[in-house]
């Protein structure tokens, strides 16, 4: 278990690191002002949370639960939950969301889901070995 945990972390905080430093490529690139401290924000609390939810379907797994989908479900409106509870308010101070508001948090969120999802099929693979 403490290495599959390892190898998950390590991919993960790759891809994340790898996207982030594209992400903000592109805004620099773009000469578009965002608040780099609430990027690193989001891309934190979405690796947080990403571990979490992984370290939770490994531990479920082990014993054998048929009900991972639904975990990975509810793990995935956990994130969305927080979302809203965090950064929405943030990010409509100002009375709009821009789309580069709404990318800090959703590009990490994305590659996340993306690196959790692949991580999913290969637990539940094993599963059925």
């Amino acid at each position: 278990m403490n290495r599959k945990i390892l190898i998950f972390t390590g991919l993960l905080l790759g891809i994340l690191l790898f996207v982030g430093l594209l992400h903000a490529g592109f805004l620099f690139a773009r000469n578009l002002n965002f608040d780099y401290k609430l990027m690193f924000l989001g891309y934190i609390i979405n690796f947080a949370m990403a571990l979490v939810i992984y370290s939770t379907l490994l531990y479920f797994s082990e014993k054998q639960n048929k009900n991972l989908g639904f975990l990975f479900m509810f793990g995935s409106t956990l994130k969305f939950i927080v979302y809203f509870l965090i950064f929405d308010p943030i990010f409509i101070l100002d009375g709009q969301l821009t789309k580069v508001e709404f990318f800090m948090f959703f590009v990490p969120y994305f590659s996340c889901l993306l690196v959790e999802t692949f991580a999913l099929i290969k637990l539940m693979r094993e599963m059925d070995q």
